[in-house]
């Protein structure tokens, strides 16, 4: 028996945020959202993510419905009280979350205000470290503090 394909990612809808998002922490939408997955997020991203999550998810509930209304209103079906009863339910249900993807929009907006604002206090010229080099740095330190802890332990000093 062949082994069960793997699962197909999910595409993710973008957000009118999208682009603030990636100016403010010079990442893209993607790539930060892998960063939440692994952990490797400040507290204050990470809030921004898991908002930006719920945003992306309103905004689906958005696309559906208003794809839903365009096939209800198509011609493909019969125009008869049925039919303006879904699409009634449907307007409604568009609105809601409509609603709710601007309640998210908020939120986002509320985390990433204070982003925004710490990046552009950064000087221009100064240089953002990637995630690559701030771990071989960091690897670098925890290197040289283990040496400097075993010459201490031999009584070598420094």
């Amino acid at each position: 028996m062949p082994p069960e394909p793997a699962p197909a990612p999910s595409r993710r809808a973008v957000s009118p945020l999208d682009h603030r998002l990636e100016a403010a922490t010079g990442h893209d939408i993607d790539t930060m959202w892998a960063y939440r997955d692994r952990g490797v997020l400040d507290e204050q991203h990470a809030q921004l993510v898991d908002r930006h999550r719920k945003l992306a998810k309103t905004q689906t509930g958005v696309i559906f419905h208003l794809r839903l209304l365009n096939r209800l209103s198509s011609g493909e079906f019969d125009v008869d009280g049925a039919l303006f009863t879904r699409i009634d339910r449907t307007v409604d249900q568009l609105g809601e979350a409509a609603d709710a993807r601007v309640a998210a929009a908020r939120d986002v907006l509320a985390a990433l205000e204070p982003i925004e604002a710490a990046a552009a206090s950064v000087p221009p010229d100064a240089q953002q470290l990637s995630t690559d080099d701030q771990a071989a740095l960091l690897a670098i330190a925890r290197r040289r503090q283990a040496a400097i802890r075993r010459r201490s332990e031999r009584g070598g000093g420094r």
